[in-house]
Parts: structure tokens; sequence; C-alpha cells
């Protein structure tokens, strides 16, 4: 039995997950906004719990050999704040970034050996399985949100400009529909995509900014199966058809070699589930 938490800025999700993956005691706290009150609450958590295998998904770069969270841009008190504050005797520790925990959870289920997953939210994240091993170096690594679409586009928080999550994440699609003076809810938006002109263009450029940086994770990796997950991939439907139009026109690899999309099966437990496969089957490589 594992012990595994998702840590968000906004949420701390945390289970209790079998070696068949069934969860258990599933419990959501809120995220603290300083370093003592976080440590403090996870304390107490693994005072009640008392398991051996204890995981933790994070958002953030991580430092994988000091365990190590070397920069999380909503929660910054977790900055250079290693888990291993958190070591007792007879407990091991994992730490993953929270969209590689994803990636994890997917290649779990589709167990195909080159693949993508892609996390559509407030910014642009993701993971990749590459010959059937997770993508990392000695920190956590695809960072796509800050792939480059623009030479110098809008400034992002990493302090670069023209970061692709700057022209997908959802508060940059709020703000385009502003410009169309559209100020419906981007559910509705999305939903309704085929309804209305002003709708489908909404979507279709979210579409098409999402194809060109897809269509350039294909030419690299070349593969097989990428996977959504995030509230905007519960829409997938609405901007499939130009997201495919997009990387076919921009990926001469995916017009080679037929690559398939698919959507998260349980992405309210992805990161959760990615982190138990770590001590169920070592699928972080």
């Amino acid at each position: 039995m594992s012990l595994c938490f998702d840590i968000g800025g906004t949420r701390i999700k945390y289970a209790t997950i079998d070696k068949n993956y069934n969860i258990e005691q599933v419990n959501v706290i809120s995220t603290p906004k300083n370093i003592e009150g976080f440590k403090q609450k996870i304390n107490e958590i693994l005072d009640t719990f008392g398991e051996e295998n204890v995981g933790f998904s994070v958002a953030g770069i991580v430092d994988y050999k000091s365990k190590t969270v070397k920069h999380s841009p909503n929660m910054l008190f977790l900055n250079n704040f290693s888990f291993n504050e958190f070591n007792r005797r007879n407990i091991h520790i994992e730490v993953e970034n929270d969209a590689n925990a994803a990636c994890l959870n997917s290649y779990r289920i589709h167990k195909i050996p080159n693949m993508l997953h892609i996390t559509l939210g407030t910014g642009l994240g993701g993971g990749a399985i590459v010959n059937g091993k997770l993508l990392k170096s000695s920190i956590s690594v695809f960072e796509i949100g800050h792939i480059s679409a623009k030479f110098d586009g809008k400034r992002c928080g990493c302090n670069n400009r023209g970061c692709i999550e700057k022209y997908t994440g959802i508060g940059h699609i709020i703000e385009f529909a502003k410009k169309y003076n559209c100020f419906d809810p981007l559910e509705h938006i999305f939903s309704n995509y085929s309804k209305d002109k002003v709708y489908k263009r909404i979507v279709d450029r979210f579409a098409q900014y999402l194809g060109i940086v897809v269509a350039d994770l294909i030419n690299v990796f070349g593969s097989d199966l990428v996977v959504f997950s995030g509230g905007i991939a519960n829409n997938f439907d609405a901007f499939s058809q130009t997201l495919k139009k997009t990387v076919r026109r921009r990926s001469f690899v995916y017009r080679i070699k037929s690559c398939t999309f698919a959507v998260e099966e349980n992405p309210t437990f992805a990161g959760l589930l990615g982190i138990a496969s770590i001590f169920n089957e070592r699928l972080d490589g």
C-alpha cells in the first residue's frame, strides 16, 4: 500500500493506493500558504497513516537526487524545499512533477512505449514516454508550455516571451474571447462552438496554437499516442478536428506515421495513480 499526494497550488489530494491501483481513503485539503503550515499538515497526515511508501506529485521542477522542488510557479514557498525532510525510519519517498505523474498513469493504462501526455489548464504541461521510459534527466523535464511560439510575444512567468502556454492557457482563451465582447464561460463556448461564429473563432485559434506544439513534439519524438488531460480536454470533440488539421499541415512525421489522440480516462486521480505506479511497477524509469 502506498500513501500518495497530489499537491497543487489550491488543493492537496491524498489517498492510499494498493498494488492493484484500488484507491482508498481519498481526502482533499486546501494547500497551506507557507512552508511551516505545509510541513505541519503533511507530518500530521504521515502520522495518521504510517505507510512505508510515500509519494508526492507536485507542480514544479523536481531534482530527483535531492528530492527537491527547484521551482514551483504557483507555490513559491516550496522553492528549494526537499521532501527528504519528511523522511522517517523505514519510509521510502518518491517525488515527481505532476504532469510527469499523469503521463506515467497514461502509460500504465495504454502501455504504448512511445507516447505523450499533455495537460491543458492554466498553463500547458506534459510528459513523454520514450522507448518505455519516462523522459527525464537529473531534473524533471518536458516543460512544453515554455516552448516559444512567438519571437517577441507575451511575457511569461518564466521570464521568457512568447511561450506557447500564453496562447493556450485558460486565462489567454478568456482574454482573447473578451476582444470579441464574449464573456461566456469557457465550457459554454466549447460546448456550443459550432453554433456561433465567435465561439468557433475562439476554439479554432486555441486548437491551432495547440496543434503547433503537438506537431513539433511529434516531429521530435515520433510518438504513437498523445493523451490530453485537464478541464479543456473534456471538450476534445470541439477542437479535435482543427487540432488534427493543424498537426497534419505542420508535421511531416505525422503524415508519414500515424499517431492516435485520446483523452485521459480518470483525470481527477491521474497524478495519484501515476505516483503509485512508481512503487508498483517502477514505471518512472
